[in-house]
């Protein structure tokens, strides 16, 4: 049997590692984990606000990169907000790879992602477009 892990049922952790497991695997999945009204914000770049805004900043945010894997270091859970130290490496179009260190904070309500922060330097992605 396999959980149903966008229900209100499932913990946030529980989520919020499937949320990731999707970025790495099925990015149509990665964008039905998100409430219509989320809050997303990666590094220094300007908040985005609601679920169609994050698919056309992550849209464009991944032009160049072919995949991705992220590797769960650290979890922590306080209630229905989760933050996760990963190592998330990258696989540009033009075959480089690299690993960047970063930090997500996840808050989940209802079973849907509601804000998500990455904390995590982009410009290695940036500049390899």
């Amino acid at each position: 049997m396999t959980s149903d892990t966008t229900s209100p049922d499932a913990t946030a952790l529980e989520i919020t590692r499937s949320l990731l497991h999707a970025a790495d695997t099925d990015i149509a999945r990665f964008f039905g984990y998100f409430s219509t009204d989320c809050h997303f914000r990666m590094g220094n770049n300007d908040p985005v606000e609601g679920s169609e805004a994050v698919q056309q900043w992550v849209a464009s945010y991944l032009g160049s990169v072919a995949g991705m894997q992220h590797v769960i270091l650290e979890q922590w859970c306080a209630g229905n907000v989760t933050a996760l130290r990963v190592d998330v490496t990258y696989t540009m179009n033009d075959g480089t790879t690299f690993t960047l260190p970063a930090v997500t904070r996840t808050r989940i309500e209802d079973g849907k992602v509601t804000e998500y922060l990455i904390f995590m330097d982009p410009s290695p992605v940036v500049a390899a477009r």
